[in-house]
């Protein structure tokens, strides 16, 4: 039988919330692997029973509390437009790095995606790198791709796969840094984005036989 759907009433929703925060808090001190439902129980306050009530097992929290992240990531993500946001980034070649700051909606949110310290555990995490990743990659290849298509001239196929090198890549070097907007931060994203956008530039140029076959 379909499972009954749940109530969104103010109280289930309050007592979700309070298992996510409890569980970024466990998270703090503690890899995924380790964390499991008894654990967060006692953090939270509540009975097994109430855990299960409102989530089937930790992995249901875990992508509830990523999409949440993501989401604050993205928040005007219906209104980015990569041409403009890739303009905009060009300009800054004249005033170097401080002029992203206050301005980091340039950049796309796989740099911005540990943006609420709360979440940052979650991205510090080895184990679940590669499940992020996958996440954030789905979540933005419909935005990244195409532009990256059309800035470069290549074929949605080849800008999938230099899409996934920014993803990736970018994911490692902010996580390196452990995701903290201090002044080597902001220099650094503005040589990663002036990298990528410089080396886009150069690929449209390159004769036709080299962008085919794909």
């Amino acid at each position: 039988m379909p499972a009954s759907p749940r109530k969104t009433d103010r109280r289930t929703l309050y007592t979700r919330q309070v298992v996510k925060d409890s569980f970024l808090e466990l998270m703090k001190d503690n890899p995924f692997h380790k964390i499991n439902v008894s654990m967060l129980c006692k953090q939270a306050e509540i009975t097994r029973a109430t855990f299960y009530l409102h989530y089937a097992d930790l992995n249901e929290v875990l992508d509830e509390v990523i999409q949440e992240a993501l989401d604050i990531a993205e928040r005007n993500a219906e209104d980015r437009d990569y041409e403009a946001e890739q303009a905009m980034l060009m300009r800054t070649r004249k005033t170097g790095p401080e002029a992203l700051k206050g301005k980091e909606y340039l950049l796309p949110p796989c740099q911005r995606v540990a943006d609420d310290p709360k979440y940052r555990p979650l991205f510090l995490d080895d184990e679940l790198s590669a499940y992020i990743i996958r996440k954030i990659y789905l979540a933005e290849r419909g935005v990244g791709v195409p532009g990256i298509a059309k800035q470069g001239r290549i074929s949605e196929k080849d800008a999938d796969r230099v899409f996934m090198l920014m993803i990736y890549g970018l994911y490692f070097v902010n996580r390196a840094m452990k995701w903290e907007k201090d002044d080597d931060w902001y220099r650094i994203q503005y040589l990663i984005n002036h990298l990528f956008t410089s080396g886009l530039d150069g690929v449209k140029n390159l004769p036709d036989p080299f962008k085919k076959g794909s």
